[in-house]
């Protein structure tokens, strides 16, 4: 399975598992000049930015350790920028991980991560 096979597995597993935990899926794979967001939802009156991550194996740690401060920060400038040009300054905003571990046969093993910076 090749990396973008894999990273679209994951983004579908993500927008499954966070509609049956009652979040609403605003927008998938944002892009913008600065980047793209894979998830955009609202829970409960929260924008959640959603950074999906996808692995194989979880050998060398977990999928969500690649989402360093050089991530979150450009997370945030995106979050910014979206919530400016939709006027939603008012909402608040939150960054939750996801990480997921697809290995077939086996399940799929996802850790969720609200809040995570």
């Amino acid at each position: 399975m090749n990396r973008q096979v894999l990273g679209e597995t994951g983004e579908r597993l993500a927008r499954a598992y966070l509609t049956r935990r009652g979040l609403k899926v605003l927008a998938a794979n944002h892009r913008s000049r600065l980047g793209e967001v894979d998830l955009i939802c609202l829970d409960a009156g929260t924008i959640v930015f959603v950074e999906v991550k996808t692995r194989t194996t979880g050998r060398f740690g977990p999928p969500a350790a690649a989402v360093d401060f050089r991530k979150q920060d450009r997370l945030r400038r995106l979050a910014e920028e979206y919530v400016i040009a939709n006027h939603l300054e008012s909402a608040p905003v939150r960054f939750d991980v996801l990480s997921i571990i697809y290995a077939p046969p086996a399940s799929p093993e996802l850790e969720y991560i609200p809040g995570a910076f």
